[in-house]
């Protein structure tokens, strides 16, 4: 097995080697599983009794969904540091994928209707998809990186391909998961996600071979064996920076506890409330523990920095410069797994009649089959590479596409004939009944979930041209940066035009569709700038003995960015009374933008810093 996969004699698809594409379709079926369930917890909280949900306030889902999304992000950081110094990463991405496997399967019998109340099971699920994903999601991308040696000019190229398979699967897992659970059961909803993860697991398993052996071994399992002014290099971690963390670590988990809890428990806390008040704002206990660890882990991370030699130093600041702005840009881009559901869902015209519905049914039926089209192709391309090597591989891949293809084109098939129905008898008597030309005739009612599809959708068509673009035009990563969080801001003022008409504390409205699609465009053009950017910067520049562990804190800032915006989120209900939703978007318009602005303005220190990366 060669050190690197680039370098080995393995088959190529796209000039990379195939391990990538192994790994993408792995990410695609986590990332089905995460947005699938992603596009359903919140209209699962909120539906009505008497529609099988739980009937939780907005905000109320809002402060679980907060939780959720944060602890999915702050857990890599365990999932990275056990890669790098316990299980590898390999063994570490095998034992996620099957806690999430689990996890899935545990939130599906929860809605099961036994006599019994079986919300604890849902929470067990949530906490398992937790855990799973923190040891999971570092691990995937710290491969891709590694199977490259550390010059290789062709990583931004595979992690923009690997960002095709983040997001494909998110296409597909909000399409047919939020399909299925709002057409027919919150539980057939959240067990599909797990199926699919549990055959990403399996076509993993059996390809493990293809990655190379700096992805596969542990580099740090003994210390001894480097020699002394390496072993200085590493910064060990002194009882000074032990004792710290455990402090910090008290602190973190305490308020994080304490949060988790008052989310189950709709408003309960089990720390002291209403300490003081600054102004008209109430201090409680668990804000206080949440600066004090935040102080702590910042004198920490400034205490070790200044032990590094002074390149990785500098590079180590640029990582967490750069994860510090892209903060700002995930506050205000995760606005979609909340408000903007609600926005979609309350205050978006989806009864579409005539003409508009005859579009709808075009387009749709367009969006469900180009990538699914287009990923078939890839299956193709590696079927013919691996087949003789990894068939095992290659089977469960192909199973799985063939119980995806079924479920769409019966997706496709519900939407045109009106019904609601996954029985082949049913829909074929359907067909018959209707016949080619009425099927695009009639009204049709757009799923809420169906919205939260365009961002993965336009990322698939728009990632290839993007990294053509991104190879013809010369920008550093902050100018990148900048082009993202400009997009973003944008993507944000044309739903504060859209939504101008919308009275102040209005309950419902019905403003046209269009706004919301062409926001998720921009947005998704601005994530495209930003993301896979981020991604490949941390990839180069993290010292290699640490890569899982610095990836694990690049997405402990993407989890900060999602409690924020679930903050945000919280507030919304009084800033939506007060000031209406156009006011509310144009925060999330001003704030990006003004971020852009300042990561603009560091463009050259931060290129010094990177001393050579980024030429």
């Amino acid at each position: 097995m060669s050190d690197y996969a680039q370098e080995s004699s393995q088959q190529q698809i796209l000039g990379h080697p195939v391990g990538l594409f192994v790994l993408f379709f792995t990410e695609m079926w986590e990332r089905f599983s995460y947005y699938g369930m992603r596009a359903l917890l919140i209209l699962f909280l909120i539906a009505k009794i008497d529609d099988k949900g739980w009937g939780w306030t907005r905000k109320e889902a809002y402060v679980l969904f907060g939780w959720y999304v944060m602890l999915v992000y702050l857990l890599p950081l365990l999932g990275g540091w056990l890669a790098d110094n316990k299980w590898g990463h390999v063994k570490t991405v095998l034992v996620g994928a099957s806690i999430i496997t689990m996890g899935h399967g545990a939130m599906a019998l929860s809605d099961i209707q036994m006599g019994i109340d079986l919300k604890f099971i849902f929470y067990i699920g949530l906490f398992l998809i937790v855990l799973g994903t923190g040891l999971f999601k570092p691990n995937m991308s710290s491969i891709v990186g590694k199977m490259y040696p550390p010059e290789s000019d062709k990583k931004d190229g595979a992690y923009t391909i690997f960002y095709m398979g983040v997001n494909s699967g998110a296409f597909i897992g909000t399409l047919l998961v939020g399909w299925i659970g709002e057409t027919f059961s919150w539980t057939y909803g959240f067990g599909l996600a797990g199926i699919f993860m549990f055959f990403g697991l399996l076509q993993f398993y059996f390809a493990r071979n293809l990655f190379g052996k700096e992805a596969t071994e542990v580099k740090n399992k003994i210390i001894e064996e480097v020699p002394e002014d390496d072993n200085t290099k590493n910064v060990p971690f002194t009882k000074a920076d032990l004792t710290m963390a455990a402090i910090g670590g008290f602190f973190v988990v305490t308020w994080i506890v304490d949060g988790v809890y008052s989310a189950i428990t709709r408003g309960t806390h089990f720390l002291p409330e209403n300490l003081f008040s600054i102004g008209s704002i109430s201090i409680d206990m668990s804000q206080v523990f949440f600066v004090i660890s935040l102080i702590v882990f910042i004198k920490l991370g400034l205490s070790r920095l200044v032990r590094f030699e002074k390149v990785e130093r500098d590079r180590l600041i640029v990582i967490f410069l750069i994860a510090f702005f892209v903060i700002f840009f995930w506050a205000s881009f995760e606005q979609a797994g909340t408000t903007l559901t609600v926005f979609a869902k309350d205050y978006t015209s989806r009864m579409l009649e005539g003409s508009w519905g005859l579009i709808y049914k075009i387009v749709d039926l367009i969006l469900s089959f180009t990538p699914m089209i287009i990923l078939t192709g890839f299956i193709y391309k590696l079927f013919k590479a691996i087949w003789k090597t990894n068939p095992l591989t290659i089977i469960f891949t192909s199973i799985s596409f063939l119980i995806i293809w079924y479920l769409v084109i019966i997706r496709v098939l519900n939407k045109l004939l009106g019904i609601k129905t996954a029985n082949l008898t049913e829909v074929f008597s359907g067909f018959s009944d209707n016949g080619i030309g009425n099927m695009f005739t009639g009204s049709v009612v757009i799923d809420t979930s169906w919205f939260q599809i365009l961002n993965p959708f336009f990322i698939v068509i728009l990632a290839p041209l993007y990294s053509k673009f991104w190879k013809k035009f010369t920008f550093s990563g902050p100018q990148k940066f900048f082009i993202g969080l400009t997009l973003l801001a944008a993507g944000f003022g044309v739903l504060a035009m859209g939504s101008s008409s919308i009275p102040n504390g209005a309950e419902s409205a019905s403003i046209s569709m269009m706004w919301l699609v062409l926001a998720y465009l921009l947005h998704t053009m601005g994530e495209l700038s930003v993301s896979p950017v981020g991604l490949s910067y941390v990839s180069k520049l993290a010292p290699a003995r640490m890569l899982a562990f610095i990836f694990g804190i690049w997405y402990v800032f993407i989890g900060m960015a999602g409690k924020i915006s679930s903050v945000f989120a919280e507030y919304s209900e009084s800033i939506l009374e007060t000031d209406g939703w156009s006011y509310f978007f144009l925060i999330f318009t001003i704030i990006p933008f003004v971020a852009g602005l300042i990561i603009l303005s560091l463009n050259k220190p931060i290129k010094r810093m990177m001393h050579g990366i980024d030429k």
